[in-house]
């Protein structure tokens, strides 16, 4: 039912006339074809069920121009797996990743971030990275699929090629947003004042969708319920700078302003900004959004690099000081790591410098109140994490965790993400973490990330004590 494609002619009905439908799989005996799946989403996770191949045959994810003109793909088969571009029915470029393919039948996986793919394969329910692109080894200048004009042009086809007297045998194909290999950089979506987001007595949070490999992240959305461990994906979200491309900005906040009834957005520009690549000088970006960003596929807009802060920064937090009426943003430092606080008029500045940077070496930096005052929480690469007094960052602590990240030869650095919670759940606070273990198998600084955990703090009273952020 699905169209085929052969280089430079229109959709048919078939391939090669040699395709059939064998106990539920589609069955290629021989030549080379596109089958169209559907569209083009530059952060969507891309599947093909490959339940046989015979001789030197090959299968891939394939994204392609109409008319087959350009073409990107994740091969696997005889050839190994590979990264090939193709123009006009010839290869540009190959990226070897292996010289051999897992034997079938397995899932092939390519998560797609725009201009770069990590590729996997899982098999009898054990999933193994297979290759990756470096920032050198992307294909931006071949096929950028961050830019709207070349997505919508494209289309998402499995691609095979079968050789004399094989075969190649496909149980489906998929594509769909994914909440990575792993998770990082968590932070809660609240209001303003920095209250909690609740909505259906779930809590919100921003993630980095983790892939393998620096910059190949994009920002994401998780919900909670904290009487249970009950972590649900809700969806993926981009910035738009205004230059057509949808860029994979994250480490972001995510506010909800109740006055102005619209979203509003701090994040590390990882993505890069308008015209330019890489992060820029203050490493943030803002943005807006009328439309609920916390499900499905969403576009914060009006984004810009963040001006007027010396130095590169990433980790924002944000919330708007009633007592003082100002705007206060917490950020990592990244000359050395340490926490800073400043302030503002306005949400998306420009902002002053109040207190630090810190001696601590710190990151994934957090306001929160416990009780009725603010604290500052900072995660730290040499020890337990940190606690400092708001508004001056004078060391307080360090928080007290029965799964430490920094035992030898520990998980590594999460981030200190603590919220109080209401009367009627098990704790009066909680912390939602992350460690920093790399996906199994994977060599190297890529931070793919590892497992998530869920801490409650012991109190004497959870019945009586008022909500930090309740009007009563």
């Amino acid at each position: 039912m699905h169209p085929s494609f052969i280089e430079g002619v229109q959709p048919r009905a078939d391939s090669s006339g040699n395709a059939k439908v064998a106990k539920g799989n589609l069955v290629f005996a021989g030549g080379e074809t596109s089958v169209y799946v559907g569209g083009v989403n530059p952060y969507a996770t891309y599947e093909i069920d490959v339940r046989s191949l015979k001789g030197d045959s090959d299968v891939a994810v394939e994204w392609a121009a109409l008319g087959l003109r350009k073409r990107v793909q994740v091969a696997i088969g005889g050839c190994g797996v590979a990264l090939r571009l193709l123009s006009e029915g010839k290869v540009q470029r190959q990226l070897v990743f292996s010289d051999k393919a897992p034997i079938p039948p397995f899932l092939l996986r390519v998560q797609l971030s725009g201009m770069h793919v990590s590729v996997f394969a899982t098999k009898e329910g054990e999933t193994t990275c297979l290759g990756q692109t470096t920032e050198r080894e992307g294909f931006r200048a071949f096929a950028d699929f961050r830019d709207r004009k070349t997505a919508d042009s494209s289309t998402f086809n499995v691609h095979v090629s079968v050789s004399p007297g094989g075969e190649a045998s496909i149980g489906g194909a998929r594509s769909f947003l994914s909440a990575g290999v792993g998770q990082a950089d968590i932070r809660m979506i609240t209001h303003k004042n920095g209250a909690p987001f609740w909505q259906d007595n779930r809590l919100w949070f921003t993630f980095n969708a983790r892939s393998v490999g620096a910059n190949k992240s994009p920002g994401s959305v998780m919900s909670l319920d904290p009487s249970v461990f009950d972590l649900r994906f809700e969806g993926v979200i981009v910035y738009d700078h205004g230059d057509g491309l949808l860029r994979n900005d994250y480490s972001s906040h995510i506010i909800y302003d109740d006055e102005s009834k619209e979203w509003i957005a701090i994040a590390g520009d990882f993505g890069g900004v308008a015209g330019r690549e890489g992060r820029g000088k203050s490493g943030l970006v803002v943005a807006r959004s009328r439309h609920d960003p916390r499900r499905g596929f969403s576009v914060m807009g009006e984004a810009r690099q963040l001006e007027g802060i010396a130095g590169m920064h990433e980790d924002p937090c944000l919330i708007f000081d009633d007592e003082v009426k100002k705007w206060r943003l917490l950020t990592c430092n990244l000359d050395g790591f340490h926490t800073q606080l400043f302030e503002s008029d306005k949400w998306d500045g420009p902002f002053v410098s109040i207190a630090g940077p810190t001696v601590e070496d710190s990151t994934g930096v957090l306001i929160q109140k416990i009780g009725d005052k603010r604290y500052v929480f900072s995660g730290n690469a040499a020890g337990p994490m940190l606690v400092y007094s708001y508004p001056d960052l004078k060391r307080l602590g360090e928080m007290k965790i029965d799964l430490p990240a920094h035992w030898p030869n520990g998980p590594g650095r999460g981030w200190p993400n603590v919220f109080p919670l209401p009367q009627g759940f098990a704790h009066r606070y909680m912390a939602l973490m992350m460690d920093r273990r790399n996906f199994p198998g994977v060599k190297g600084p890529d931070w793919s990330y590892g497992a998530l955990y869920l801490f409650g703090v012991h109190t004497d009273d959870i019945s009586d004590r008022r909500y930090e952020y309740s009007s009563r």
